[in-house]
């Protein structure tokens, strides 16, 4: 990038986003080449390509329009004034953590080609030459980093660019002069690693000598595969001492978080999985420790030996790269179980359960919430259901793997469009036929809208569904008990009037009919025939104030049904 003049390309995606910074170049025509690429793909966005030309005399960048599309106008363009200031400002904070990950984001592609981390890419002087040699993995990760640090503090690209590659050759300066003087710890191949850890903590103890033989050890093997089984053997062979043996550790967890933070680290320790639904099993077994688990019986060794090291509760970093990762994967798009929707719902289910109970710090109960009602949304995608509902043999087995379907899904919005599907079931004249008109007697049809009736009752949709699917039930049930008459039926005969009010009354509390109007037709019915035994003085005998009795309890429990429905 030339320290005179560079082009950045600004982006809107539409008229309620903010203009955001998404990449500077040297060369005009390739600033224009993404600029129109990005109005391209998007067609409510708008783009501006600015020629950023530096100013002697003041000592700042102009800005100059080069290019502009899109329906949104950039606006007047405002000098940068902030000041460029890196987090980074010696060689020695690049080990950091935050600023370990940035390098591995930056150079994940070049990593990965090379199958190695962060951590030794900072002591191997072969590494640092093998990435110089490379061409521009190097020049373009400087590049990324610069454009997002002016994107977050207001302030130039090109700065930024000078003070990452003045960072970067310090960096690089003192790696080489480190391996040349011999500066390094070096110990032969078979050296214990324990003897490496207690050497190292007792001469003097830096996090930077351990890292570097590390990596030393580590450049012999040229696979994540054989590098994370390195680091496992690596940690049962710690220093009897608890301050040399924890100093070991921390490092041994730092690595192995490193490895399995990339993705071909990841499918070396857990091997290759037949689908989304297998990865995310592996990876919830291995954050709760889990060794012994059928899902990691067809891993890679290294999977199950982590598991047991992150079950000592030592591997943080290690259980902290395996959460963010299972959440990642839960949020993905893809199927859990591509080829059965019902093994996807099951499997959801058993992953829910498993993840809310070790949910901690690191796998936050929120972030799972949030993450299985995505998932939640995307099994009431209009095909899944289809999918889920194909073969079933009628109506009421639609509802009932609907209403199955309900137990398994996280967030109220599901929850109501889950409702909208059952509804337009029982809104078809498919369904209607089936129920009022369908095979087998009334009461059995009645009664099978009753169960399906209960369970909407019993779950968790929004008051408003609920009460509207209670009520589609009750309207289909007053139909089928209108079309048979089976409640004229139950009155029909010279039986005693008592024996009546009874028998439509256990109708009603009985699971027969739905809680609504047949639950209400059916009760006035009763009332009305205990009215007549009154009035023929049925209830002054024995048996009578026994059956009086027994109809006042139908009646309570029919009361006690209605309010719980409203």
């Amino acid at each position: 990038m030339s320290g005179k003049i560079h082009y950045e390309v600004f982006f809107k995606k539409n008229r309620k986003a903010g203009w955001a910074l998404m990449e500077a170049f040297t060369d005009r025509d390739s600033a224009i080449k993404l600029a129109t690429g990005l109005v391209a793909k998007n067609k409510d966005g708008s783009v501006r390509v600015t020629k950023e030309k530096y100013d002697e005399d003041t000592r700042s960048f102009r800005a100059v329009p080069v290019y502009e599309a899109g329906a949104e106008k950039f606006g007047a363009i405002q000098e940068k004034t902030a000041e460029a200031r890196l987090p980074c400002l010696t060689p020695d904070d690049l080990a950091k953590p935050h600023a370990r990950d940035t390098i591995r984001r930056v150079l994940s592609g070049w990593l990965e080609r090379v199958q190695a981390v962060p951590m030794e890419l900072l002591h191997r002087a072969d590494l640092v030459e093998n990435l110089e040699a490379s061409g521009t993995d190097l020049q373009h990760a400087v590049q990324k980093v610069a454009v997002a640090s002016a994107r977050e503090n207001d302030a130039n690209v090109q700065t930024f660019v000078k003070q990452l590659n003045e960072l970067v050759q310090k960096a690089l300066g003192r790696i080489y002069k480190d391996a040349r003087e011999k500066r390094l710890p070096s110990y032969p191949k078979k050296t214990p690693f324990k003897d490496i850890a207690d050497d190292i903590f007792a001469k003097d103890k830096r996090p930077y000598s351990l890292r570097a033989a590390m990596a030393d050890r580590l450049s012999h093997e040229r696979k994540y595969a054989d590098k994370l089984e390195a680091l496992l053997d690596m940690s049962e062979s710690l220093p009897e001492t608890e301050e040399a043996r924890n100093f070991a550790l921390a490092e041994i967890d730092a690595y192995i978080a490193e490895v399995i933070s990339f993705d071909a680290g990841r499918e070396a320790m857990m091997g290759k999985c037949k689908d989304l639904g297998e990865n995310l099993e592996r990876l919830a077994c291995l954050f709760d420790g889990d060794h012994s688990a059928d899902a990691l019986n067809l891993a890679p060794s290294a999977a199950k030996r982590l598991a047991k090291k992150i079950k000592t509760g030592r591997f943080e970093a290690c259980r902290s790269v395996v959460a963010t990762q299972l959440l990642k994967d839960l949020e993905r798009p893809g199927r859990l179980r591509p080829t059965s929707v019902r093994e996807e719902v099951r499997l959801a289910r058993d992953l829910a359960a498993r993840l809310v109970i070790v949910a901690d710090s690191l796998l936050p109960a929120d972030a799972l919430i949030k993450a299985f009602t995505s998932r939640s949304a995307r099994l009431l995608q209009t095909d899944t259901v289809d999918e889920y509902l194909r073969h079933a043999r009628d109506p009421n087995e639609e509802i009932e793997r609907l209403l199955a379907l309900e137990e398994n899904l996280v967030g109220e919005t599901n929850k109501a469009k889950l409702a909208s599907y059952i509804r337009g079931i029982l809104g078809n004249s498919r369904a209607e036929s089936h129920y009022i008109r369908g095979e087998g007697q009334p009461l059995e049809r009645l009664a099978a809208l009753t169960a399906l009736q209960t369970r909407v009752l019993r779950g968790t949709y929004p008051k408003k569904d609920k009460l509207e699917l209670a009520a589609s039930f009750d309207m289909l049930g007053m139909k089928i008990v209108d079309e048979s008459k089976i409640l004229n039926m139950v009155e029909a005969g010279d039986r005693p009037c008592l024996d009546k009010a009874t028998a439509l009354l256990r109708l009603a509390t009985g699971g027969a009919l739905p809680v609504g109007h047949c639950s209400t037709d059916a009760q006035a019915r009763a009332i009305r025939h205990l009215k007549m035994a009154i009035s023929r003085n049925e209830t002054l005998s024995d048996e009578g104030r026994a059956k009086l009795k027994g109809i006042q309890m139908l009646m309570k429990q029919l009361d006690a049904a209605k309010q719980q429905a409203a």
